[in-house]
């Protein structure tokens, strides 16, 4: 038996019509910028953005925000928004942070107290938590989950190495770096 499909003038228009507000949905969450990074970042913008898989299973989409959306520069303001799909022990959020940032700028004397520091900022992070990291000068970060502060991290030179993970030549994905930097 075949079926056979009847298409009426009006159809083509309810097609149009949905993809249109598909597409419209898919801007207007895009543009969605969260609270606290409106605190820190005067008119901001998605710069760029990308997502981080492990054996083909996204963990987490990141987003960098800068004023009007303007290429990434260290020295601007910024903010770095991470908003994950799994749940996540705190103790692994920290393992891994601190294993990318040995293997990003090798071992160094003062990783302890960077662990330390960090392990008083993060939290456990269910499907949908958002974690938003904000620069504070070179040497102090802010963050934030799901628009509560959490801490501000002070250690010298903590911005460009912590910001390294994700945004340098050396992180483990340089393309996604590229396209956060607003570079492809």
């Amino acid at each position: 038996m075949r079926t056979q499909i009847v298409r009426r003038p009006q159809d083509g228009l309810l097609l149009a019509l949905l993809f249109l507000s598909m597409a419209w949905g898919t801007q207007v969450r895009a543009e969605v910028v969260p609270p606290e990074v409106r605190a820190v970042v005067a008119q901001p913008a998605q710069a760029g953005a990308g997502q981080f898989r492990y054996l083909g299973l996204k963990v987490y989409d990141l987003k960098l925000f800068t004023p009007r959306g303007n290429q990434f520069d260290a020295s601007s303001p910024f903010a770095l928004a991470i908003e994950y799909d799994r749940k996540i022990r705190r103790q692994v959020l920290l393992k891994a942070t601190m294993g990318e940032l040995e293997r990003v700028e090798g071992a160094r004397a003062d990783h302890d107290v960077i662990l330390e520091k960090l392990a008083g900022c993060y939290r456990g992070v269910q499907d949908g938590d958002r974690i938003v990291a904000t620069p504070r000068g070179p040497d102090m970060m802010s963050f934030w989950v799901n628009g509560s502060q959490t801490c501000v991290l002070s250690h010298p030179g903590f911005r460009d190495r912590y910001m390294a993970i994700w945004m340098s030549d050396k992180s483990r994905d340089r393309a996604l770096a590229s396209r956060l930097r607003g570079q492809g």
